[in-house]
């Protein structure tokens, strides 16, 4: 089943090249290529775990999820960095997560995620703000 869980992972991250972009000043789209047939609706309680990023020991700790759009999470890179703001959105049974991180050396680096829900995974783009870049990223729910 471990073997099963990677081979999926591996595959949702071949979707995601590992290109590094610049992304310009504009506010982040939070998905931008996931068509509504491709998910049913999701519980977003399904959301709430611990969710380790697929290339490094970096976590995303979901403890709540709120009807609103907000969300209560906490970010490890191993030791905490300081969550400014944390949000979900569902359109068209496509939830998407924004987190973004307010730290040193963070200073509005953020997630923009899409949760799988067939896979269980997180997957989209983190902007690191001191670099300036964007990557491809991904995250599986730590068991």
């Amino acid at each position: 089943m471990r073997l099963y869980c990677i081979l999926i992972s591996a595959a949702a991250l071949m979707m995601w090249s590992c290109n590094q972009t610049k992304q310009d000043d504009t506010v982040p789209v939070l998905v931008d290529t996931v068509k509504a047939s491709q998910q049913a609706v999701v519980d977003t309680g399904k959301l709430v775990g611990t969710w380790t990023r697929t290339d490094s020991p970096y976590e995303i700790r979901i403890l709540e999820v709120k009807p609103d759009g907000n969300m209560l999470a906490g970010y490890f890179n191993p030791t905490s960095i300081n969550v400014g703001r944390a949000n979900w959105i569902s359109q068209n049974g496509i939830v998407q997560v924004y987190i973004e991180l307010r730290d040193e050396n963070y200073p509005g680096s953020n997630y923009s995620l899409t949760y799988f829900p067939e896979q269980d995974m997180l997957a989209g783009k983190y902007f690191q703000a001191v670099e300036g870049v964007t990557y491809d990223v991904g995250f599986t729910r730590k068991k």
